[in-house]
């Protein structure tokens, strides 16, 4: 009896069988395109986040035995020619470093506009590095000790 229960079941199995397989809906069509593309991409950008954030973890763990050289830096922290000629006068300035309105009236710009693009730098470098590379002393501006050491390095 118990053989022929599993005979009934085989042919019923074999008979449902010869009818095709529901086809599953994709994410896509259940949300709509637009929306699966924004959670898509919202996605990606996610992990690009975290990619970065462990870069940066590494980097800031070797920052020590990086050499910043003057055209990474310029590179990174300078939008334009003035940010540039900024830099190198701070570099020329040495460890005295310049006011703001010293560096302004050298290069014919506001001195307001000298303390801004500094303060873009610097930002610009923190998220890069993690550190800044201008600092104010007083009323002077002048390069951190580490980038006017590896900008003699690098001649």
């Amino acid at each position: 009896m118990f053989w022929g229960f599993a005979m009934e079941k085989r042919l019923e199995s074999a008979q449902n069988g010869s009818k095709k397989p529901q086809k599953r809906r994709s994410e896509e069509d259940k949300v709509g395109r637009r929306r699966w593309i924004v959670r898509t991409l919202k996605r990606m950008e996610d992990r690009q986040k975290r990619i970065d954030r462990r870069t940066r973890m590494l980097a800031a763990g070797l920052r020590e035995l990086f050499i910043l050289g003057e055209d990474y830096v310029s590179m990174v922290a300078c939008q334009d020619e003035n940010d540039v000629a900024i830099l190198s006068a701070l570099r020329e300035a040495g460890a005295t470093g310049r006011q703001s309105g010293e560096l302004a009236a050298q290069l014919d710009i506001d001195h307001r506009d000298v303390s801004r693009r500094i303060y873009r730098m610097n930002k610009r470098m923190e998220q890069e590095t993690g550190e800044n590379i201008i600092v104010k002393h007083g009323h002077k501006w002048k390069l951190i000790p580490r980038l006017r050491r590896d900008f003699a390095a690098g001649k």
